[in-house]
């Protein structure tokens, strides 16, 4: 079994690899045992020997232990094909951030210890502390202590930077997340399965794109017997690879343990006894990690439903064969590939030929929701996985989506997607800028929103909403098939270790190009989806969105429960939802109000000062931005800094002035259309109040009919309009010009007999630019009025003039659309009627 470890070990994404090869951590603690005369912590040589060759063989690959290790154990570690997790001791009991003698002594000794075995390849990684008290975090500061562990990680990767760096912490101190680790490190002890996954998914969420492992884990055999113990560690090895962690460390490999200056001998936590001899647990535990210290482990999946993995592109070439090579080497037993290619002017065919299993399929461009579509109608798997072919899926990209998609009653499930390493400088700046796709937690395991780059679901599912809405282009299409799947009742899950790799935009061009197709989303979003957006036009999403600096102690500072006097056994920290004021200051509504006062100061000078403090607001967002930005460290440079802070300025900017321009050109009704006029009968027409109608039925036809036929002519003559989602108090919005639209709304009063009255309500409705149009030609006469003390006709006259321009058009929209209702309620057979005609006895005509 002697085999020294090959190559270092490497985080990528939420997992370790090996060379080219993930590596799992199957590690156990070993000691510490009494010190020996040269102050070690880790017995004799002959004994270390023994027990690693025997830790070895066992199935494990790791082992952690509690103090810097002589060279002689680590070269035993490397002789046995173990390879080291060293945790750096140091005094995390005392008041250490106090004085700075303490400090520098703690700094001292963590850089001594690395730079003492630098290189050496047996080391995996090392932990530059263990569990410090939650009292004494709080009572130092959780930023200081974080900035200080941050700093012990920065100084120790400068002596070795080939090893991995951490921080062991544990449920009482869930808050230290230092950002700078290669890997998050939790000691968890919890004995009840159901609560030990639910904290696990809460965990791999916290700690976002980075590997997870547990850093402890054990059971006493004194209080608890032999069986329990081999029961426990056994769904114990089955939880995190459920969850989809990088690894665990059993706590312990021996029963012999010293601390405090003392043995322990009433806790036993070992796999083996103090005279070595195996426990149960060893021998379920070697069955389970089996032998080979490089391969991920799998559970079995209950389900392996047949899945057709759809790509959709439109001159993606630059990155599909490698699309394509990635979705080759895919691990699950039953997928096809299908291709669709949406009208690629590009090597897109070129590239597909080479690849034989791929099912191609060609048409012209029509957009992204029609690709899918296309690719959904030619699949024949149970399910549907999408991606992109900017896109890379991790080997088991399949095996992690359908073991979360079959563990509950879900309809689909998607999972995080990973910008892969920047090439150039502006590439990293563009994944560390805002606005990047990225998924909305409702909880730990189920999203609000998946992004179209990485989601599976169902096929039934994806029947019963009817699939992608043509509508949607470019983007947009996956928000709206989301909210259309949950208000139907659809969950939807979500597997933080189903990961793709997502190229970002590699150019500045590239990256404009794409917020202001997000913006034009968001425009045709919001007439589908009204509720789910605010006053400036954005998304009001329920959960959490991930994929930003979120940990900021400027802006949106995290909250942090400690429990009574800070001794809760789980403090957990709760990320504040995304700031409304950030989002005001950095919107384009804002931006667009300090320029206006920066035109008003020029007249007025007392309000000079203004515009410059609102301007200033904005900038202290993309600064905060800027510092808080994670930005691949061969390419964090203070330009790069300075990028980030202007792409963080100016991506609101431009998604907010294209939803605007999509928001105003779709939501206008062509001029054509309202010129028209319906073919109503004459004998059909009526005068009378234009905003309040009302239409006789005797055949039980109510304001569902007509608001039906309401709908086939608007769609018919090509009218923009809205629908009421449940949360409005009118039925339809129809935009107009660029001025006004109306809103209608109905009632219908039942009579008895099939006899119901419907009442029908016009109202008028201003648009953005009517008030914005207006708010300036007013704010410019009141000026002119303040320093004259009067208003000449020549000013007073145009504006006159425009409010009646305004008013005949608002006339002439609201006689157009009150003439489309008579033409919808006379097409079936309903008829109108002049309130002054019909006014009925409340009693005689109640029915009955």
């Amino acid at each position: 079994m002697s085999a020294s470890p090959a190559d270092p070990i490497r985080a990528v994404a939420k997992f370790f690899f090996e060379g080219e090869r993930k590596f799992f951590v199957k590690g156990v603690t070993y000691g510490p045992f009494k010190p020996d005369a040269l102050g070690d912590y880790l017995g004799t040589r002959d004994q270390a020997a023994r027990d690693l060759a025997q830790i070895r063989e066992s199935g494990f690959n790791v082992v952690r232990v509690y103090h810097c290790p002589p060279r002689w154990f680590l070269d035993a570690c490397a002789e046995a094909g173990m390879r080291a997790l060293i945790t750096l001791p140091w005094a995390k009991h005392i008041e250490f951030l106090r004085e700075r003698s303490a400090r520098n002594e703690i700094t001292r000794s963590v850089s001594n210890a690395v730079k003492m075995h630098a290189g050496h390849p047996a080391i995996f990684a090392y932990l530059v502390g263990n569990e410090i008290a939650p009292q004494m975090v709080r009572w130092l500061d959780v930023r200081r202590v974080t900035e200080f562990i941050e700093h012990l990680i920065a100084m120790g990767r400068s002596h070795d930077p080939h090893v991995l760096f951490s921080y062991a912490t544990y449920p009482p101190t869930e808050f230290l997340l230092p950002q700078n680790v290669d890997f998050f490190c939790f000691n968890v002890y919890l004995h009840n399965q159901r609560d030990f996954e639910r904290y696990l998914f809460r965990l791999q969420n916290l700690t976002e794109d980075r590997p997870l492992i547990l850093g402890e884990f054990g059971m006493d055999t004194i209080r608890h017997s032999q069986d329990e113990q081999a029961e426990m560690l056994s769904w114990h090895v089955n939880s995190v690879i459920k969850c989809g962690l990088a690894g665990t460390v059993f706590f312990s490999w021996t029963d012999e343990w010293y601390t405090g200056e003392q043995e322990i001998s009433d806790w036993a936590f070992g796999l083996v006894t103090r005279d070595r001899q195996p426990k149960k647990a060893l021998h379920a535990l070697r069955e389970k990690l089996g032998q080979d210290d490089a391969v991920l482990p799998h559970r079995h999946l209950n389900q392996t439903p047949s899945v057709s993995i759809i790509v959709c592109s439109y001159n993606g070439g630059a990155t599909l064969r490698a699309c394509l090579e990635s979705l080759g080497k895919i691990e699950y037993p039953k997928f096809e590939i299908v291709l669709v290619d949406d009208g690629s002017t590009d090597n897109t065919a070129q590239i597909a030929a080479e690849f034989p299993n791929v099912r191609y399929i060609h048409q012209p461009n029509r957009g992204l929701s029609v690709a899918r579509n296309t690719g959904a109608a030619a699949a024949r798997g149970e399910v549907f996985a999408y991606t992109d072919a900017d896109c890379m899926a991790d080997v088991d990209w399949l095996y992690y989506l359908i073991g979360t998609l079959t563990s509950g009653d879900f309809a689909g499930v998607g999972g995080p997607n990973v910008s892969p390493p920047a090439k150039t400088w502006i590439q990293a700046c563009v994944a560390a800028a805002p606005g990047g796709p990225s998924h909305v937690l409702l909880t730990d395991i189920v999203a609000e929103h998946i992004p179209g780059c990485n989601m599976a679901f169902w096929r039934w599912a994806f029947e019963n909403v009817g699939g992608f809405d043509p509508e949607y282009h470019a983007a947009g299409d996956d928000v709206d098939f989301c909210w259309r799947l949950q208000q139907a009742g659809g969950v939807i899950a979500f597997s933080p270790t189903a990961i793709v790799w997502h190229h970002r935009r590699f150019t500045l061009r590239g990256f404009r190009k794409q917020q202001e197709g997000y913006g034009e989303a968001e425009s045709l979003l919001r007439f589908k989806h009204l509720i789910f957006f605010g006053p400036t036009g954005t998304a009001k999403w329920r959960g959490q969105i991930y994929g930003t600096p979120r940990f900021s102690w400027f802006l949106g500072r995290p909250i942090i429960y400690h429990g009574i006097f800070a001794d809760g056994f789980f403090q957990s920290i709760y990320p504040t939802p995304q700031s409304e004021v950030a989002a005001y200051l950095s919107s384009i509504e804002w931006f667009a109000l300090t320029v206006f006062l920066f035109g008003v100061g020029v007249f007025v000078p007392p309000l000079r000062i203004v515009p410059y403090l609102m301007l200033g607001g904005t900038l202290c967002v993309a600064l905060s931005y800027m510092v808080r930005a994670r930005i691949e460290p061969l390419f964090d440079t203070i330009l790069s800094r300075l990028l980030v802070m202007f792409l963080a300025f100016a991506q609101p900017l431009v998604r907010g002035w294209s939803r605007y321009f999509t928001w105003l050109h779709f939501k206008r009704t062509p001029g054509s259309v309202i010129a028209q006029h319906e073919n109503v009968p004459a004998g059909k027409k009526f005068g009378g109040n234009w905003g309040r109608l009302a239409y006789w039925n005797d055949e039980g036809k109510d304001r569902h009919s007509l608001l039906r036929e309401i709908f086939t002519l608007l769609d018919q003559e090509n009218w923009r309009y809205s629908i009421d989602t449940g949360w409005q108090e009118w039925d339809i919005q129809i935009y107009g010009n660029f001025w006004w639209s109306i809103i209608l709304r109905t009632v219908t009063e039942y009579h008895g007999n099939g006899k119901c009255l419907t009442r029908v309500q016009l109202r008028y409705r201003y648009v953005t630019t009517t008030v914005i149009v207006n708010l300036i030609v007013l704010t410019l006469l009141i000026y002119h009025f303040l320093n004259t003390g009067h208003v000449q006709f020549l000013f007073a006259l145009p504006y006159a003039l425009f409010a009646l321009f305004l008013f005949l058009r608002a006339r002439r929209l609201k006689a157009r659309v009150r003439e489309l209702v008579d033409f919808a309620a006379y097409r079936i057979n309903m008829n109108r009627i002049l309130r002054s005609r019909f006014r009925p006895n409340p009693i005689a005509s109640a029915p009955k």
